[in-house]
């Protein structure tokens, strides 16, 4: 019997192929530009966290509990208070990166600007900080070079290119000076955020430079995957025992950047939930169109005998299978799209892309492929179907034979 209902049902749908048409290109329209919307968001999340994260704050941060409040070399700290092999062994972590990181009035000719100085090692943090694709001219750094890299933004403010030199004065570790004359090895293009306003040198020269040799300002804790990052924390904190040290989140080192997030992602949620609303008036709007024309059709079939129960579940298979091709047909749609802009993010131009760049992020637009994604918006569509189908449910319950076959 529950055989034949499916197969009812399936037939049904195509008694009035417009109404079928119509209604699985409403679901498939809305699916679809939801699934771009949220995706889009998503990639934009994870492509500028792990841009501005990975190579600035780390996804965790130790430093020294001094520094949160005063972030001077005065509290920095040494390799020995930190169990790094322990570390390393955590599953999730994909590296650990020591930082030297304070300041100095950069200047060359007649112009002279206080800028960011952080010391990396080139020998992990080319790749880390994806050096290689960023350079614009130039080499990069080796571990034992006594040069600096800076930025494009840097480049055209000071007027130098590789090859010419910077002046760096600055305080070192306790009090010292901090003086020296570094030659531009190459040029990176970091265009947004924090990075862009950044001379980078090796670890061991900066270390030089103020007079720290063995001290850092912090040691960052890269992630294989961002949504490891509560669990890793947790294994984290197990291992550093020091009571003298503090462990912090992205999250807690840059709350401005959290809450942009979450303000573009609730407006993303807004703008998911009107679309929503359009599926479930397009499926509302079948139902009721569906009702009107089969009224005579549910009036004959109670007079002669099948059951009010055996109507009620043919009409909501048959919604569900509409709803099912729309859902399908949407993720098939979106999906070439989606992995086409996954693969090859689109670059910004104009006011559109300097607009972003003020904002602190790259001006690129990509879309990811997450499968979560694809999956909840798939069972929210079908959730609303059947939500929007309680009405012809109420209305066959409340069916009269006779009034039905009359207004017929």
């Amino acid at each position: 019997m529950n055989w034949m209902l499916i197969t009812l049902a399936w037939r049904n749908i195509w008694r009035n192929k417009r109404r079928a048409v119509i209604t699985i290109s409403s679901i498939i329209a809305s699916l679809f530009f939801v699934l771009l919307l949220r995706q889009m968001q998503l990639w934009t999340y994870d492509f500028n966290t792990k841009n501005t994260i990975s190579g600035y704050v780390g996804y965790i941060q130790i430093t020294d509990s001094t520094f949160v409040d005063e972030e001077i070399l005065d509290n920095s700290i040494t390799a020995q208070q930190i169990p790094l092999a322990e570390i390393h062994k955590i599953k999730g972590v994909s590296g650990v990166f020591p930082r030297l990181q304070s300041g100095a009035l950069v200047s060359t000719g007649i112009k002279s600007k206080f800028s960011g100085v952080i010391g990396i090692q080139p020998s992990i943090d080319n790749k880390a900080l994806k050096l290689t694709k960023k350079i614009s001219s130039g080499n990069l750094l080796n571990n034992n070079d006594a040069a600096v890299l800076i930025t494009d933004k840097m480049a055209k403010y000071y007027q130098v290119k590789p090859g010419d030199s910077l002046v760096l004065i600055g305080q070192g570790y306790q009090g010292v000076t901090a003086a020296a004359i570094y030659p531009v090895k190459g040029i990176v293009n970091f265009p947004a955020g924090d990075m862009a306003n950044m001379v980078y040198m090796p670890l061991k020269e900066a270390q030089l430079f103020y007079g720290a040799p063995e001290r850092y300002t912090s040691f960052l804790i890269n992630l294989d995957q961002s949504s490891d990052l509560q669990n890793v924390l947790t294994e984290v904190k197990k291992v550093v025992t020091n009571n003298t040290l503090t462990i912090r989140t992205w999250e807690d080192v840059l709350p401005g950047l959290k809450q942009g997030l979450e303000l573009d992602s609730n407006s993303g949620k807004l703008i998911a939930a009107i679309l929503y609303m359009i599926v479930g008036f397009g499926i509302f709007g079948t139902i009721v169109m569906l009702y009107n024309e089969r009224a005579f059709e549910f009036g004959v079939l109670s007079a002669v005998g099948m059951s009010r129960r055996k109507i009620i579940i043919s009409t909501i298979i048959e919604l569900q299978f509409l709803t099912f091709i729309g859902v399908i047909l949407g993720n098939i749609a979106a999906f070439p799209i989606l992995y086409y802009y996954h693969k090859n993010p689109y670059q910004l131009t104009g006011e559109t892309a300097q607009g972003m760049i003020d904002q602190g992020f790259e001006p690129l637009i990509g879309t990811g492929i997450y499968a979560n994604v694809f999956i909840n918006n798939s069972i929210i569509v079908l959730i609303i179907s059947a939500v929007v189908s309680m009405y012809i449910v109420m209305k066959i319950f409340q069916l009269n034979p006779l009034t039905a076959m009359k207004q017929h």
